[in-house]
């Protein structure tokens, strides 16, 4: 889970945390497709996981994927700033 900066998901909550995942990814891709979801710490864990408040799915176009390269803390950094959320480091 990555700590971002509280944003207020409405009629849901306030989201404390980005949760994402490669979906998929062939190995002669040029492009990759994730999974994400914002979730909250302040609600009680139930089954240890924390309540969901927005999830969905994002498109990496070839460009981005072809600056990917073996850090993949520039795939979380992507996602943050295609969802305009700020990392907390």
């Amino acid at each position: 889970m990555i700590k971002i900066s509280p944003i207020n998901i409405p009629t849901q909550g306030i989201a404390t945390y980005l949760i994402l995942k490669c979906m998929t990814l062939d190995m002669t891709a040029d492009n990759a497709e994730f999974y994400y979801e914002l979730t909250t710490d302040t609600l009680p864990i139930y089954n240890n996981s924390y309540k969901v408040l927005l999830s969905g799915n994002l498109e990496m176009d070839t460009t981005d994927y072809n600056q990917w390269g073996a850090d993949n803390n520039y795939c979380i950094q992507w996602a943050a700033d295609k969802l305009n959320l700020t990392i907390i480091q």
